[in-house]
Parts: C-alpha cells; sequence; structure tokens
C-alpha cells in the first residue's frame, strides 16, 4: 500500500475552489460589472451550499443566504464602502434580490441564476434551427446521390458542404445529449438538489402549505429582542458594525449543529452553550462590549474569543462590578 501524507491545518483547503460562471465575462449583460462584483457572485453561489445543507428556504422553497458586509470586506480585502456598492452592482443587474428584515436585522439574499428563461429558450431555438438544417442537408446529398454518380475527383462546391460550418455553432454550449443545451460545468456552479424521501418531501410541503415562519426569522428575532438591540445602537452608535456582528454571532451558534464548544480550554455540550445563549440580555451584550474595549491583548481567534466571552457574561458580570465598586470605596471614591 502506498505511502500517501495528510493534510495539516490549512491544507484541507487547498482544493477548495471559488468558481465564476465564465458568462460573467462573456455576455454583454455583464460587461459594466467590475471583477470584483464578478468574484463577489461567485462567493455567493459558494455559500448557497451552506444554506441547502442547513435548510435554509423561505415559505416559496426558494433558497437564501446570509452574507453581511462585514463578511465582504473580510474576504476581498476591501473598505465597508466599496463593499456595499460591490454588492448594489449586482443588485443592479439583477444577479441578486436583497430583502431587508429591518434595522439591526440580518439581510438576506436571493442568489439569481446567471441563465434566464429568455437565454435559454433563444439556445433552443438555435439548436432546433441548427438541427433542422442540418437534417435538410443530409436529405438533399443523400438525393443529390441516388440521383446521379459522383466522381472521385469531387467538385469544389459539393467540398464545401461536407466542411463543418464553425460560425452556426455556439462553442460554449456543445454537449453530446440533445436534452441537455447547458455546458456541464455552468450546471455545476449552482448546488445540487438533495434527495429527500417521499415522506420529507411531503412535510416540507406541508410546512410551506401553512406559511410557517423560517427558523433562521424566527432566531433572528429572539436574538435581537433579547438584547435589545437598538438600545445597545442607541447606547453605543460608534460600534453598530461590532453590535450586529455579535447578534450575527449569537444566531450563527443557535443554529449551528456543532457537538461541542470549546470555553476556556474546556469542552462544553453545545445544549449547554445554547442554553446560555438564549439567556443573554442587553447588560451582558454591553458588559462584553466594554470588555472588549479594555482589552490591550492580541486576539488571534476572534470567534472562538467571543463566544467564550458572550458564554460567560452572565457567570461574571456581578462578581466584575462588584469588584470595581470595592476597589472604587477604598480608593475613596465614594
Amino acid at each position: 500500500m502506498a505511502d500517501f501524507e495528510y493534510f495539516y491545518g490549512q491544507e484541507a483547503d487547498l482544493f477548495s475552489f471559488i468558481r465564476v460562471p465564465k458568462l460573467l465575462f462573456t455576455d454583454d449583460r455583464f460587461k459594466d460589472l467590475t471583477s470584483d462584483a464578478k468574484i463577489l457572485y461567485g462567493l455567493l453561489l459558494d455559500r448557497m451550499s451552506l444554506s441547502v445543507e442547513h435548510e435554509w428556504f423561505d415559505k416559496y422553497g426558494r433558497v437564501y443566504i446570509v452574507f453581511t458586509i462585514a463578511e465582504i470586506v473580510k474576504t476581498l480585502g476591501c473598505a465597508n464602502t466599496k463593499a456595499c456598492n460591490t454588492l448594489k452592482q449586482l443588485s443592479d443587474v439583477g444577479l441578486i434580490e436583497k430583502n431587508n428584515k429591518g434595522q439591526g436585522k440580518a439581510q438576506l439574499i436571493y442568489v439569481k441564476k446567471i441563465l434566464s428563461n429568455e437565454v435559454k429558450c433563444k439556445k433552443l431555438n438555435a439548436s432546433a434551427q441548427n438541427e433542422n438544417s442540418g437534417n435538410e442537408n443530409s436529405e438533399n446529398k443523400n438525393s443529390q446521390n441516388r440521383s446521379s454518380e459522383i466522381p472521385e475527383s469531387r467538385t469544389q462546391e459539393f467540398q464545401k458542404t461536407e466542411c463543418i460550418n464553425t460560425e452556426n455553432n455556439n462553442t460554449d454550449f456543445i454537449n453530446t445529449e440533445k436534452e441537455n443545451l447547458i455546458s456541464s460545468n455552468l450546471i455545476k456552479i449552482y448546488p445540487p438538489k438533495r434527495k429527500v424521501s417521499p415522506r420529507q418531501e411531503t412535510i416540507r410541503n406541508d410546512e410551506k402549505r401553512k406559511g410557517d415562519i423560517d427558523f433562521i426569522d424566527k432566531c433572528i428575532i429572539t436574538v435581537h429582542d433579547n438584547i435589545d438591540i437598538n438600545t445597545l445602537c442607541e447606547r453605543y452608535p460608534y460600534d453598530f458594525n461590532l453590535i450586529n456582528q455579535i447578534a450575527d454571532l449569537m444566531v450563527d451558534v443557535l443554529m449551528e449543529k456543532s457537538e461541542y464548544y470549546t470555553i476556556g480550554g474546556a469542552r462544553k455540550p453545545s445544549e449547554v452553550v445554547k442554553k446560555q445563549f438564549y439567556n443573554l440580555r442587553y447588560e451582558h451584550i454591553a458588559y462584553v462590549i466594554d470588555s472588549l474595549k479594555r482589552n490591550t491583548t492580541d486576539i488571534r481567534n476572534v470567534r472562538q474569543y467571543l463566544i467564550a466571552a458572550l458564554y460567560n457574561a452572565p457567570l461574571t458580570i456581578e462578581a466584575h462590578y462588584g469588584s470595581q465598586v470595592q476597589h472604587d470605596m477604598a480608593r475613596g471614591l465614594f
């Protein structure tokens, strides 16, 4: 048996790629899009697979994603203004549709297919015309063969009829199967539909008919109400993005299917952490924000640090403010 090497650390991402559709560079409809906008569309398509895995569907069965401006800034390495303008380009051209849930709530994004029904119909008609013209040419050739014998030294006109007319062939959409007129590479860009059992399909259809609110919407509403996000934004007007990131992180933790979380080097069961996050309130988030402002050490894993800080907030907030009072009293400030 051959001795193959293991993957270590970030080496696991060596064969993970972001796929950007070729049509974004060849179709005249997208000629005004910047390179960053085209790359962002590929990133949004990549996020679609995660939404399908978590079954983030609206009541009509459409897939949506959550991709914040802060994530765009971090991924593309650009400023906040440029991230907003890049996302707006995709919205203006019709490749995405944004659904704002209100102030302080996560924005839902619907990523649309790059091929519209109109374009598909044109491809179908063009293919049918090419197929019909090919059949007519073959019938004409057969009739000419039956009516007269053709010498071995063929004429120039006859030789031209046997040549391949590359001008009438769309080389971007060549496929050996008649039913599939779109390149398989384009199909692979979009996440495949998951196979579900008939019973699961029935349950999903029943849920759509009832019009129940999606779990993610319930989670976002619960988190924002618990922490009173509007009051937090009024108290910390210059930390609006930080407050929204903390809220998004709480939603992410509550929706994740992890078995455990590492808090202070110890593994905590997922249900224990989620229960603690459900109990977080306005004063706990304010306590975490104040602690972050006082922190002067380098934080390598910000996500893990924030999860630990939020988990420990209800456990340490009383002791912290109590020790501050005792300290100030000892100095004679009271």
